[in-house]
């Protein structure tokens, strides 16, 4: 664009307003402006200079200080404030002396003081500088504009490749509220193929265009391998990775994710958020402390941390940013944790209202218009989310009478031994396997439960040998998965063994699963005998009775250290 282009910013740009009590003045003035090539227009007091330039809009004023009705320093504070984000210069123009005249004229928005008696050349010198910065001012203004416009569509394409797939927006609450144009905070949700949900918010360091820069591939490594069923761990890891590298030193990513299964299991990790926290009806039952630094600054992040709890369907996860917390009023003062808490604890006398809406409506009468300066952003995720169409689509997948094609299979496998039990996880691998080379579909909601439930059962208790009546309660849940965790860093020995066989059919297809793990078997005639749970912290359909559902075949072998189900499904063509 060129310089051409930009029109100024005021309405009149050759008009000139003349304030002055004395009519000789005004004219001596006139005569001087008019030399110069510019429109003249008068006012004999404060009150009638403010009157004419609501009317006129002039691109400069001359205003003289000692006058009745109104006096110049008043009516010049009135007409920058008409003036609003338009520069329009005021030049002081009297016969008063002294410092303190010039630092109330100053004070009061004036751009320039003249004492009489001046030359014309002087006048005319002043004039034109100060035209000059206007315009210039109404350019930069008129770019800023144009600028501001630009950010605003990159940051709606932006949020939409970002956000714009993120998951049970329905069931779940997220606000964002940037400080600039741009939003330093990032807010995914996406289902893993079991069915559970992962949520991250992210909050990079600062805010505006420079802290979006990892947004892209934050949210595209998220969603790639949510949807390939990896852990929330893995994901991490790989986060960490990618903007290790590509973040500049000094920035990063302070980062929360939450696993929460459709019967209210959770887990939970936080790198450098404020802690996330659990509320039942407002009474904040659990927090998650920040462990780990976070993520973007060194190589590697080891020894990953999660609390394991569980939630009920009348329960809430909450997530913020540091910029709710440290929001501040017009004294300075942040608003805090406590008053946080305080918001939350009203939802027990309104339990209508959301958590996210209690808090922000205090936050907002706290701030006042105190200006915003970091961005805020709050999820609030329910005890209870439902994938939409899931158990419909597990339901419809199992048990198909089809005939094979042409001879079209193959084989993959893979084993696991020791320390690779607990950095490996060959179900995301085997689920991304099968995805590569047979396509989507709503069947491997199905196949990624089996996996998971197979691999799980014999790493658990066939090598950890870890005990499930853990899980009966809130607290043993927590006690299995710490237990859990201890075993695996210790581990040093055991092994499990994961083999598929794949054949297309004439409508969809049929794989064999093949696990074998080193222990000594469990019970499982007792799990094949035993509905599906439904309570915190079981099985949540996932169980061994649900495999057996889903499956055409399951038997085990060699005292349930070995297991190999058959599960076929169609595709609409």
């Amino acid at each position: 664009m060129h310089g051409t282009d930009l029109a100024p910013v005021v309405d009149n740009d050759n008009q000139v307003l003349i304030v002055d009590d004395m009519r000789l003045n005004r004219q001596i003035l006139g005569q001087m402006i008019q030399q110069m090539g510019l429109d003249v227009v008068y006012a004999e007091n404060g009150l009638e200079a403010v009157a004419q330039y609501k009317e006129s809009k002039p691109s400069l004023v001359l205003m003289d200080i000692n006058m009745p009705e109104m006096d110049g320093i008043q009516a010049a504070r009135e007409v920058k404030s008409l003036a609003k984000d338009s520069f329009i210069p005021i030049i002081f123009v009297t016969g008063a002396e002294g410092q303190e005249v010039i630092r109330q004229a100053i004070d009061a928005g004036g751009d320039d003081f003249m004492q009489r008696p001046f030359p014309f050349e002087l006048l005319e010198g002043k004039v034109v500088a100060l035209r000059r910065i206007s315009q210039l001012y109404g350019q930069v203004k008129k770019l800023n504009h144009i600028r501001a416009r630009e950010e605003e569509v990159a940051e709606q394409l932006l949020s939409g490749a970002v956000e714009s797939a993120n998951a049970a927006l329905d069931q779940i609450r997220i606000h964002k509220q940037p400080a600039e144009t741009f939003s330093g905070d990032v807010q995914l949700s996406a289902f893993r193929p079991n069915g559970e949900l992962n949520v991250l918010l992210g909050d990079f360091t600062g805010h505006g265009l420079t802290s979006t820069i990892g947004a892209l591939p934050l949210s595209e490594t998220f969603r790639a391998m949510t949807a390939k069923g990896y852990d929330a761990e893995e994901i991490i890891a790989q986060i960490n990775r990618k903007l290790q590298k590509l973040l500049p030193t000094g920035m990063f990513l302070a980062t929360g994710i939450v696993t929460l299964s459709t019967d209210g299991s959770a887990k939970i990790w936080n790198g450098g958020l404020p802690d996330i926290m659990v509320f039942s009806q407002g009474e904040l039952i659990h927090r998650v402390v920040s462990k780990h630094p976070p993520l973007g600054i060194v190589p590697n992040v080891k020894d990953l941390v999660f609390e394991h709890t569980t939630v009920s369907s009348v329960d809430n996860i909450l997530l913020l940013s540091d910029g709710v917390l440290e929001a501040e009023d017009m004294q300075g003062e942040q608003f805090g944790e406590e008053r946080l808490l305080k918001s939350a604890e009203k939802q027990k006398l309104d339990g209508g209202s959301s958590l996210v809406d209690l808090i922000l409506s205090d936050l907002s009468a706290f701030v006042g218009e105190q200006t915003q300066k970091d961005d805020i952003s709050i999820i609030d995720v329910p005890g209870r989310v439902t994938a939409e169409n899931f158990d419909k689509a597990i339901a419809s997948s199992a048990h198909v009478v089809d005939e094979p094609t042409a001879f079209d299979s193959w084989n993959w496998s893979l084993e696991l031994q020791g320390k690779s039990l607990s950095r490996i996880n060959p179900v995301a691998q085997a689920l991304s396997r099968l995805q590569e080379d047979e396509g989507g579909g709503d069947h491997w909601h199905s196949v990624f439960s089996i996996l998971t439930e197979l691999y799980v059962n014999s790493l658990d208790h066939g090598v950890l040998k870890l005990e499930s009546s853990l899980k009966s309660s809130p607290e043993g849940f927590a006690e299995y998965f710490s237990e859990r965790e201890r075993r695996l860093e210790s581990l040093s020995t055991g092994a499990v063994s994961l083999y598929m066989q794949h054949t297309r059919l004439t409508k969809g297809g049929r794989l064999k699963v093949r696990v074998e793990d080193s222990g000594d078997g469990f019970d499982f005639k007792h799990w094949l005998n035993k509905e599906p749970s439904s309570a915190p912290g079981g099985f949540s359909g996932r169980g061994i009775a649900l495999v057996s559902e889903l499956c055409e075949s399951i038997e085990y072998e060699n005292e349930g250290a070995v297991v190999e189900v058959v599960y076929s499904y169609s595709v609409k063509d």
